[in-house]
């Protein structure tokens, strides 16, 4: 049995320990504790198991302001906290490449819920984004083109969030979900995300042109059992 089952029967075992029958709660209770004494396991250890985290692969390598901004909404909007990291990964030709990911750490299913929407919306929106740069004059600059098109997902990220309401988290998940960050990722640092903006020739038709566009995506409710939960689809 690894650490991750024993975990796994350590909680079934808690909550069966919670039944009225007092002979089956004191059986339950006993086997919870000698798992957590042959596995070394704390009670602590045991609660932070109800927190895990998702990875979702960035559409760039560098960190580029319109998607680290859409994956902090996605993740506010499902009580989930959201980092980013890069490393290298073996690709084809058996050359390394760099590939950025986004984390979303969370309670039960909302990890996993924040990650698949935004795969979802992110691959739309790069997908908008291009699209939008092929609209631009051919006798744009590539740098103006690219300043353009960022500034269009960020408004078409404003155009999504418009739609979107906020996951109603609670204190209990918020305070594991620190302590969880604290035990295994206490190194982050606060990432400096350079502008592609600014100084360009850039006008407030593009955020504007992108926040239409963010709000022609739909937003169905009900996922995972729970209600007045966003299932975002684009």
């Amino acid at each position: 049995m690894t650490r991750d089952e024993a975990l796994d029967k350590i909680k079934k075992c808690l909550a069966l320990a919670a039944s009225p029958e007092a002979h089956e709660a004191a059986a339950a209770m006993r086997q919870a504790q000698k798992l957590m004494a042959q596995f070394g396991l704390s009670e602590e250890d045991v609660t932070l198991a109800d927190v895990a985290e998702v990875r979702q692969q960035a559409q760039n390598v560098p960190m580029v302001r319109w998607e680290a901004s859409l994956a902090f909404m996605v993740a506010q909007a499902f009580g989930c906290e959201t980092f980013t990291m890069q490393r290298l990964q073996l690709g084809s030709g058996r050359k390394m490449r760099r590939q950025r990911t986004y984390v979303f750490v969370g309670v039960g299913p909302a990890p996993e819920v924040a990650g698949y929407a935004f795969d979802v919306l992110v691959r739309q929106c790069a997908k908008d984004r291009r699209r939008y740069i092929g609209l631009q004059s051919k006798n744009c600059k590539a740098k103006t083109k690219v300043a353009r098109g960022d500034l269009y997902a960020e408004g078409w990220i404003a155009g999504v969030s418009d739609k979107l309401d906020q996951f109603a988290g609670n204190a209990r998940d918020a305070a594991l979900i620190a302590r969880y960050m604290e035990q295994n990722h206490s190194g982050l640092e606060a990432a400096n995300i350079k502008s592609r903006v600014r100084g360009k020739n850039v006008t407030h038709n593009d955020w504007h042109q992108g926040r239409a566009a963010g709000r022609q995506v739909e937003l169905n409710q009900g996922v995972q059992g729970r209600a007045a939960q966003p299932l975002l689809t684009a």
